[in-house]
């Protein structure tokens, strides 16, 4: 059985459950309105994922989004499968989720770098290590979109460098000092302005005011910070503080976003990357039981939530 095979099998199988479900519950709808579904797809179409593409990702069967985007005998469907809308409505597609030469949006890819320009990292060293010609480098972050394939290196560069300058051995001191200098020239700002959830977002605005991280003896900054102690988290740090807040604590996405000052919405996608990240290096992370206050839960609602 081929994966396409069984990924469309495992689809229609989970269907059929959920079918029976609604049927004896009285709430089996079947169809919904298809134009919302049509302008999401118009959407992640124009963020440079295609239609074919999209329902590959989404396991659905080849043919499932064909009538919601193309007319037949003149008329396009007015009414799509409940399943195929919830499955649409909930996906945006991530960065590793585009093909390779997929166009997308510049805006993250020129953020990262010329946050790093402020460091003192230079173009050549840059396009160097993302494998481009430094010339090709430089046309391609002044066009409004790039090759998925350049934006992944990119951001993989900017994960591996964002929080240090260059060594001597890397970038020469005198070129290092000239792109710092260049980068406040050009109004370019640091690391420290952007997240992971903002740096992409074309409409998000630079946090100039971020605060520098200040110097502290001893490590496990995480750990210090959850114990109470003042200190101000790094990037990671960050991240191991909201995985072990959503693994180990009875706190509402809510009330976690409120303790690290983002907003709920950043905060649960912060969460869904880091299950993503553990199940592709094969490790399970998961919410742990949440226990309503007002509430004591059973024996079976605690492994059905587990």
């Amino acid at each position: 059985m081929s994966t396409q095979t069984a990924i469309q099998r495992a689809a229609y199988n989970r269907w059929c459950r959920r079918r029976r479900h609604l049927i004896a519950m009285g709430q089996w709808e079947p169809f919904v309105d298809a134009e919302p579904v049509r302008q999401r797809i118009r959407a992640i179409n124009q963020a440079g994922m295609s239609t074919t593409v999209l329902t590959e990702r989404l396991g659905l069967p080849p043919t499932a989004l064909e009538h919601v985007m193309w007319k037949r005998h003149g008329v396009a469907s007015s009414q799509v499968r409940r399943e195929t809308a919830e499955a649409v409505m909930g996906y945006w597609p991530s960065l590793q989720d585009f093909p390779a030469h997929a166009l997308i949006d510049a805006t993250g890819t020129r953020r990262r770098i010329e946050a790093l320009f402020t460091l003192g990292w230079t173009q050549r060293f840059l396009s160097g290590r993302v494998g481009v010609a430094e010339r090709s480098f430089s046309r391609a972050l002044a066009k409004p979109r790039v090759t998925a394939d350049l934006a992944r290196k990119v951001a993989c560069l900017y994960d591996e460098l964002w929080n240090r300058p260059p060594y001597e051995s890397e970038v020469a001191p005198v070129p290092a000092s000239r792109m710092r200098m260049h980068a406040r020239a050009m109004g370019f700002v640091g690391p420290l302005a952007w997240d992971d959830e903002s740096i992409d977002d074309p409409s998000a605005v630079a946090q100039t005011d971020a605060p520098e991280p200040q110097a502290s003896e001893g490590g496990n900054l995480a750990a210090r910070w959850l114990l109470g102690e003042a200190v101000v988290l790094g990037r990671n740090d960050r991240r191991e503080v909201l995985q072990h807040l959503f693994e180990w604590t009875n706190h509402t996405t809510e009330e976690i976003a409120v303790r690290l000052g983002m907003s709920p919405e950043a905060a649960d996608r912060q969460w869904h990357r880091i299950k993503e990240k553990a199940a592709a290096e094969g490790r399970r992370v998961w919410r742990r039981v949440f226990v309503p206050r007002e509430r004591q839960i059973n024996q079976t609602e605690m492994e059905e939530a587990a």
